[in-house]
């Protein structure tokens, strides 16, 4: 087993560092720092991503975003390096014990996006989150802003996926339905909601929810997947976890408690994304970047474009 690992390591690096030289006879679409970016190097991330769909069913928007976060993943992954991290084979091999559509997939490609993965997640929580702290008076405050949430009223506890684009969300529910993968973890990596960091896990009392998405969850049992519902927000499916009803009041203080503590989950779960934007938002207005339009295949319309 340490072969192995030792193996899969080596695998990793070559992975990680060799992008470039499998990547020569396909065009450049774009040179961030002094690093080419080749075209087959972001269709790959792209289809890790999007799945099973083909090319012709992802909007050029979408592409565009895509292409915002592959450049991004690169500057983290760069990041990394330099911190001297690295990820091992067995936390791979267990991370795509975790992932049915991974663990099925005999594509090498697969594994070394889940490794990029799991090297960011790190590098997120040993380098960029590990300054953050939330002091007893930032709790009290937050507590005091979310008072009504902690009254005793009847809701919902759900985690909630939200995306923008119906491809995506069809994707995705797929994958959390038939490929069964975990609902919390496809939130955190893919949703962009601002509960994704609490890997999709949010209360809403009976009414707070659009119409629309509160009939959707009315319908759900606990463990229950909704169907992908479209909003002005956006494209959503929730899993509801709960059904919150009044409790006696002897029961009160000890929920009063629970929802407390949520609370703070909460608040540290916020200043860990904020800390992570401050991080990209750092990392990209530092880069140097440049969008070969001509070799990309669509219209970029993305946020990145430096010259």
């Amino acid at each position: 087993m340490k072969l192995r690992a030792f193996l899969c390591l080596i695998l990793l690096t070559v992975a990680l560092s060799g992008c470039r030289a499998r990547g020569n006879s396909s065009p450049v679409i774009a040179r961030l720092n002094k690093l080419e970016v080749h075209r087959d190097e972001f269709e790959q991330f792209l289809a890790s991503k999007i799945g099973d769909l083909n090319g012709s069913d992802v909007s050029d928007a979408i592409r565009s975003q895509m292409l915002d976060e592959y450049l991004k993943r690169r500057l983290v992954l760069d990041e990394a390096t330099k911190a001297g991290l690295s990820v091992t084979g067995s936390e791979i091999d267990q991370s795509a014990e975790d992932n049915p559509q991974i663990k099925t997939s005999v594509a090498s490609g697969a594994r070394e996006e889940l490794a990029r993965d799991l090297l960011v997640e790190k590098y997120y929580r040993q380098v960029a989150l590990r300054d953050v702290h939330v002091s007893p008076e930032e709790v009290q405050q937050y507590i005091e802003r979310n008072q009504a949430r902690l009254t005793d009223r009847p809701g919902y506890l759900v985690r909630e996926i939200r995306v923008q684009s119906r491809e995506e969300a069809d994707r995705l529910h797929r994958e959390v339905t038939e490929e069964k993968r975990d609902f919390a973890s496809v939130a955190r990596l893919h949703s962009d909601a601002p509960n994704a960091a609490a890997n999709g896990l949010t209360r809403y009392d009976e009414g707070q929810l659009p119409e629309v998405l509160e009939k959707a969850v009315k319908q759900l049992r606990p463990g229950d997947v909704s169907p992908v519902i479209e909003s002005n927000y956006g494209f959503h499916m929730f899993k509801l976890e709960q059904r919150i009803q009044p409790h006696a009041i002897e029961e009160r203080r000890s929920q009063l408690d629970d929802r407390r503590a949520q609370l703070t989950e909460e608040l540290v779960a916020r200043k860990n994304q904020q800390a992570v934007d401050k991080l990209l938002e750092r990392l990209t207005s530092e880069a140097q970047i440049q969008i070969t339009d001509s070799a990309l295949g669509f219209p970029y319309s993305g946020e990145l474009r430096h010259n």
